[in-house]
């Protein structure tokens, strides 16, 4: 049987597009088998021939598929891309306005998807300089093969920050990351949004990742959750609440809930949307086991990248938590394995929530601790802490500008190498008692500790009983706390928190404005060299 395959290239490969500088340049799509592809950059306007070095062709293989590898090329703007087919329909594509800078992929849940136009400063955000050497892509939002896409607008097409509609309903960390990013390293920087909503890691990897214990517990609650009804039936009952699922109307009435809304005006619209058609867990589901990775992630590889922010965790807590930090490092081991690339991770630490729809936050402090502990034992993993933007009724922060902020602090620190940068949150290393009674904490990246206004969530516990401290006092990379006179005489073993519930704040910050990561300390006994270091502040 003759199958007809239409001359294309990946969906990723538009005109306006940006490749990663310095890296391999990779082409793929389809075409007749056995048809010779050809591609060859040039300057816009050049007369000249292409660049040897940035011509070369592929034959498209038995099943259609043809791939192109080019050499790397350094960062520049303003190349054409021409793309022809030799084969019975002979046909050609051209690409305009393609530029090679850094390109970086941003993953994860609702929290990385989070449109600009809900962020509290959005107003303040489009009236900024626009800024032409940022480009952006989101990927489309399809849970399945033939889902036409969850999300349309700003999906499936490269713009720049001149593009007000798509712009708006791009994530907003992200883009504060470019926008933060782009004049320090001076290159065209670009974002590849690859994100859902409620997504959990678990659909973001292949299934083979999930086939070692404790991991397998996702792929038998997937079995355990398909409806006992046949194929047909189950087809049917999908695509029917996909058709409401992604309905205008639908959109309009929960998009509200995004703004922000307190708990009242979440319990009316729960009350409300009670009855609305529900997706049976199964092949069309967005959350099955590799599912995301197959329809969105996999329609990217190998396109060569920068490296990867990552945004998620709140749809593994609960139950999961325990097994958070295996989850991630597999996945990040099985991202770098499928770019054959060591890349970099940018994660974002869950922030202080307490309850949003039916969602509440348990076993947040675990996640966050696992979260803390890949980015302490995985090569190239870097966290930002953001114990600070938090909301209790609202699973959103709403200061995404500066969760950006703080991701690009980290980039220019470990991934551009720049010197001298304070990038990484305060991380507390050691609690000692002292010999008056105080306790002293040591942080790393603690340049500059400032105490907020605001309250910061501490506990003291000695004897089996609780206290807060009734003094903290910053001393250049060292807080101070007094215990209240209530406290009794300190024996061991005792411990000190900060943050470390699942919900708390945590609003001291080292002299980059970073928050301090949340801790749990056991009291450590006063040694000479210690009360010398104290004396010398």
């Amino acid at each position: 049987m003759n199958i007809h395959h239409e001359n294309r290239l990946a969906e990723i490969f538009q005109s306006g597009m940006m490749f990663q500088r310095d890296k391999e340049i990779v082409l793929w799509g389809e075409a007749a088998p056995g048809t010779t592809v050809h591609a060859a950059f040039r300057r816009e306007g050049c007369a000249e021939n292409a660049s040897p070095s940035l011509r070369g062709n592929s034959i498209a293989d038995p099943g259609g598929r043809f791939l192109i590898r080019l050499p790397r090329q350094k960062a520049g703007e303003g190349y054409q891309l021409s793309v022809t087919f030799d084969s019975g329909n002979t046909g050609s594509v051209m690409l305009e306005n393609i530029c090679f800078g850094d390109l970086w992929l941003a993953g994860g849940q609702s929290n990385m998807e989070f449109f600009l136009k809900y962020d509290r400063d959005w107003k303040a955000t489009r009236k900024l300089p626009r800024n032409p050497r940022i480009r952006m892509y989101n990927v489309p939002q399809r849970a399945f093969e033939g889902h036409t896409t969850h999300n349309k607008t700003g999906y499936g097409y490269w713009f720049d920050d001149s593009n007000d509609q798509a712009l708006e309903c791009f994530s907003a960390p992200a883009y504060s990351f470019a926008r933060n990013l782009q004049p320090q390293i001076d290159v065209p920087v670009g974002i590849i949004g690859c994100n859902w909503g409620g997504s959990t890691a678990s659909a973001w990897v292949p299934e083979e990742a999930l086939r070692t214990p404790p991991l397998d517990l996702y792929l038998k609650e997937y079995e355990d959750a398909i409806p006992d009804i046949t194929p047909e039936k189950l087809a049917r009952d999908s695509l029917a609440a996909w058709a409401f699922e992604d309905s205008a109307q639908h959109g309009s009435d929960f998009e509200p809930l995004l703004y922000g809304r307190d708990r009242d005006w979440q319990l009316r619209y729960m009350e409300t949307h009670a009855g609305d058609p529900v997706i049976p867990m199964g092949p069309y589901h967005f959350n099955r086991p590799g599912g995301l990775y197959h329809t969105m992630l996999s329609t990217l590889i190998p396109l060569s990248i920068k490296g990867v922010l990552w945004y998620q965790g709140e749809s593994d807590a609960g139950d999961r938590a325990f097994m958070y930090d295996k989850l991630l490092t597999a996945l990040i081991k099985c991202w770098r394995a499928q770019w054959h690339d060591d890349l970099p991770f940018l994660i974002v630490q869950l922030a202080p929530f307490g309850m949003w729809l039916d969602c509440d936050n348990q076993d947040y402090a675990v996640v966050r601790e696992k979260q803390a502990f890949v980015a302490e034992n995985v090569p190239d993993v870097y966290m930002a802490g953001i114990m600070d933007l938090g909301s209790y009724y609202d699973i959103h922060p709403k200061e995404k500008m500066e969760v950006g902020r703080r991701l690009a602090l980290l980039a220019r620190g470990h991934v551009y190498g720049e010197k001298n940068l304070l990038c990484d949150a305060p991380r507390a290393v050691s609690a000692i008692l002292l010999e008056n009674g105080q306790i002293l904490i040591r942080f790393r990246h603690g340049d500059g500790l400032t105490i907020g206004y605001q309250p910061s969530d501490w506990n003291i516990r000695i004897g089996g009983q609780n206290f807060p401290p009734e003094q903290i006092t910053a001393e250049g990379e060292h807080l101070i706390l007094t215990l209240p006179d209530t406290a009794p005489e300190v024996k061991y073993p005792c411990h000190v928190s900060l943050g470390w519930a699942d919900y708390a704040n945590i609003h001291i910050k080292n002299r980059a404005g970073l928050s301090a990561l949340p801790f749990q300390l056991v009291i450590e006994q006063n040694h000479q060299e210690v009360c010398n270091e104290k004396t010398s502040l």
